[in-house]
């Protein structure tokens, strides 16, 4: 009983319990069946087997039920819940019935101002508020405009006011895209003025120069500046002629010819412009 003790790991109070029936001493009857396979295999006999000779003498585990509590809903939080959800209720058609009222009052406050501002005085006249015929034209009464008499004045004065013509605006349009390379057409203009941005990132650019083909020479192009421009980087040009700009990285760029913006798109291919430009004779 010592050995199978030291073997099993079982106090031998309990070994001898089984060899003589005594279950009760065992702490439980599921350690009976944990003790007696233990028993069996520290000596060489099949557990099974022997669990099955001794099944009529084990007794059955009992089963335990767990009584699952009842819960109980107080009769005062129902009412408490029914008293909170008729304030909701009414607090909720209240508010209704305010927001209505806000917004006829509202209308109807505007339209009552804006027909006092247009009530007509019986007494006055229409002819007492036609305006100054000298003051229309832009003159002092007695004063003749471009020949014409405005008042009794027997003097004439002859002549015409000189006009100005118009402001000419800067016109820069897309004319066509040829081999990758849109070309663009700047009127009522001297000069092309090119500004460039970089709000993203990094950015490679090149502008050139054109120069216009002579009897002499073909059109070539003369390098203005290449550099990799930085995120927040401006940069102004000012040409009296075209010019050919090859981008990058058009994402990150930004171009203004004459304060108009060109679009550069949003691929990330390299982007080549040439920007013709058209005197104004």
């Amino acid at each position: 009983m010592d050995q199978l003790e030291e073997m099993t790991k079982i106090r031998k109070r309990y070994l001898e319990a089984i060899e003589e029936g005594e279950y009760k001493i065992l702490p439980g009857s599921f350690y009976v069946r944990a003790f007696i396979k233990s028993y069996s295999e520290s000596v060489g006999l099949d557990p099974n087997e022997v669990l099955g000779l001794y099944g009529n003498a084990i007794p059955a585990p009992a089963v335990e039920t767990v009584a699952e509590p009842i819960r109980r809903r107080k009769r005062n939080d129902s009412r408490t819940t029914e008293k909170l959800s008729k304030w909701a209720s009414t607090i909720l058609m209240l508010s209704f019935v305010l927001l209505i009222l806000g917004v006829l009052y509202y209308f109807i406050g505007n339209s009552y101002n804006g027909d006092a501002g247009n009530e007509v005085n019986p007494s006055d006249k229409i002819t007492d508020k036609l305006p100054d015929p000298a003051n229309a034209a832009g003159g002092q009464p007695g004063e003749t405009i471009a020949g014409n008499k405005i008042d009794g004045d027997k003097s004439q004065q002859s002549g015409q006011s000189a006009v100005q013509p118009p402001a000419m605006v800067p016109v820069v349009t897309l004319s066509r895209t040829e081999n990758n390379i849109d070309y663009y057409v700047a009127t009522n203009a001297d000069k092309l003025s090119v500004q460039l941005k970089i709000p993203g990132e990094e950015c490679w650019l090149r502008i050139d120069k054109i120069v216009p083909a002579t009897e002499n020479r073909k059109q070539e192009r003369q390098v203005i500046e290449e550099k990799l421009y930085k995120k927040g980087d401006a940069r102004d040009w000012t040409s009296d002629s075209s010019v050919y700009l090859t981008v990058g990285f058009p994402p990150a760029a930004e171009l203004i010819v004459n304060g108009i913006p060109i679009s550069l798109g949003t691929k990330k291919d390299v982007k080549r412009i040439q920007i013709d430009l058209q005197k104004s004779v």
